[in-house]
């Protein structure tokens, strides 16, 4: 399919959740950092609540957290190390290559968060949903 893809479709009809009530899925195994962790208990609420959680989406959301966590991460050893760093013979200075996983992981954290329906696009695009749809009745 050339050009964007069209947004995910909540399944069923949008209605927000008290946190209080939201069941979250549990977090798989393979996560094993604090920070993928944290990730999936935030994201995965959130996808409840908007009614965007589903089992075909859990493998997508785990990859989502995995970049995520590689995200900051890199982003700490580039803020402790700086963007660009001495080389082995200390004559000459040249770019992080956390610099490298950093963008990489950011790339793929996007692309991953656009089709879970996470982008500001998305919300603006469910709350106009919502909107229409209190007006209907």
């Amino acid at each position: 399919m050339r050009g964007r893809k069209p947004p995910p479709k909540p399944f069923g009809d949008v209605v927000e959740l008290p946190a209080s009530v939201v069941r979250i899925p549990p977090c798989p195994d393979t996560l094993l950092g604090a920070l993928a962790r944290e990730c999936w208990d935030s994201v995965a609420r959130e996808m409840v609540a908007r009614n965007l959680y589903a089992d075909d989406r859990r493998d997508l959301l785990e990859a989502y957290c995995f970049q995520r966590a590689r995200f900051l991460e890199a982003s700490r050893e580039i803020a402790m190390d700086g963007v660009m760093v001495a080389t082995d013979n200390q004559k000459a200075t040249r770019v992080n290559p956390w610099v490298r996983i950093a963008n990489g992981a950011f790339d793929r954290l996007l692309r991953a968060g656009s089709e879970l329906g996470l982008s500001p696009a998305r919300a603006r695009e469910l709350q106009r949903r919502e909107r229409t749809s209190r007006r209907e009745q």
